[in-house]
């Protein structure tokens, strides 16, 4: 991690990633010593890993991502994992969490793990049949005419109905200048485009959306917790729940941004190139944005109902490994709150790393200095 400071920039800041890009994708290995591993490229265009606090040290080691077979003694499931990444030439948070899925469903990296890639799978699927149904309804409310104001959404799955639906839309795209079935084809590209966020509308949700909505719910879950517990956690508490809102701030803005499309269906359909643009350049930001937080979630979500020992150890976790917004994301006055948060969370990933230092024997460190040596 650099500590010189950026032209026109306090030095403070050269703790937060300066981009999405930079701050990396996260990778969801099971090898303990690479839970909340990032993969990205260097600026030399050498596809990195970045481990934070590693053995106990404070910020960010980063090596070569084709080091790791060689340096870490690899699960089945990070290896699969590992072949497929090493194969690609640009990282985004969707891309990842595709190739990650599709290894945890092969259930080498357990039942859990391959039983919650099957379940997601199937929900998300639901939901994009739904939500592509529920966009064409829309479609036909606003642009349709009162010919078709007394359909249901549920008619749309009959002959009759589409055959109804069809004709509406074709006397829109004939008042509109649009050659016929040109709506449908733009509809169904549009439901394609946006099923990682979905509609706000139940059932229709799509991934996306539903992670800034158990951000939400995490944050006022760990400021629930924290009401009885003691300084030190209590402190480590308020840093999960504000970096947790402050994230969700960010995903809301981009899905308020990315809704407002439904409600100006004609605008879209007569402009689809210009919209899709737009869409595809705020559904990617949002991937970026919330990119780190389900496998946070996921652990607050698995803590045990009585153990507060437990609890505890997994809010420092939370409060050590939580995603920081790059600079390329924030406004000059969330500066120095993001900033306060990295340098807290550096300092307690170490300790973290630290108590589980038995993790990396004499040999791995070895392997890892000779790694540094050859880089420097």
């Amino acid at each position: 991690m650099s500590s010189s400071g950026r032209a026109g920039q306090p030095d403070a800041l050269s703790c937060l990633p300066a981009s999405f890009v930079t701050r990396g994708v996260r990778t969801p290995f099971t090898t303990k010593s690479l839970r909340y591993a990032r993969v990205l490229i260097g600026q030399s265009g050498r596809t990195l890993v970045s481990l934070p606090g590693l053995s106990g040290g404070l910020g960010t080691y980063e090596m070569p991502l084709e080091t790791l077979r060689e340096v870490f003694d690899l699960s089945v499931h990070d290896r699969m994992l590992f072949d497929r990444l090493i194969t690609l030439e640009k990282f985004t948070p969707e891309v990842v969490r595709e190739h990650a899925r599709a290894v945890a469903v092969t259930g080498v990296g357990g039942v859990a793990l391959a039983r919650a890639g099957i379940t997601g799978n199937k929900e998300e699927k639901a939901a994009r049949e739904l939500g592509q149904l529920t966009l064409l309804y829309q479609a036909l409310r606003q642009l349709g005419g009162n010919d078709v104001q007394d359909m249901k959404r549920e008619d749309l799955l009959t002959m009759e109905g589409q055959i109804r639906a069809r004709k509406a839309l074709n006397r829109f795209a004939a008042s509109a200048g649009l050659e016929n079935d040109s709506i449908i084809d733009t509809l169904g590209e549009w439901s394609v485009l946006s099923a990682p966020v979905g509609l706000g509308i139940e059932g229709c949700e799509g991934p996306l959306r539903l992670l800034a909505l158990g951000l939400q719910k995490l944050a006022g879950d760990v400021e629930e917790w924290s009401i009885s517990e003691q300084s030190d956690f209590r402190f480590m508490a308020t840093r999960v729940i504000n970096a947790a809102s402050a994230t969700n701030d960010h995903a809301v803005r981009l899905l308020r941004k990315i809704d407002l499309w439904n409600n100006e269906l004609g605008k879209v359909l007569k402009d689809w190139s210009k919209a899709r643009d737009d869409l595809q350049k705020d559904i990617g930001r949002l991937w970026w944005v919330l990119d780190g937080w389900q496998e946070l979630i996921d652990l607050w979500r698995s803590r045990p109902g009585h153990d507060r020992v437990r609890q505890r150890e997994i809010v420092e976790e939370i409060a050590s490994f939580a995603p920081v917004l790059p600079i390329e994301e924030l406004e000059k006055l969330e500066y120095e709150f993001w900033v306060d948060v990295r340098v807290n969370q550096m300092l307690w990933a170490s300790e973290l790393r630290k108590l589980g230092s038995g993790e990396i024997d004499a040999d791995m460190v070895d392997r890892l200095e000779r790694f540094r040596r050859q880089s420097a």
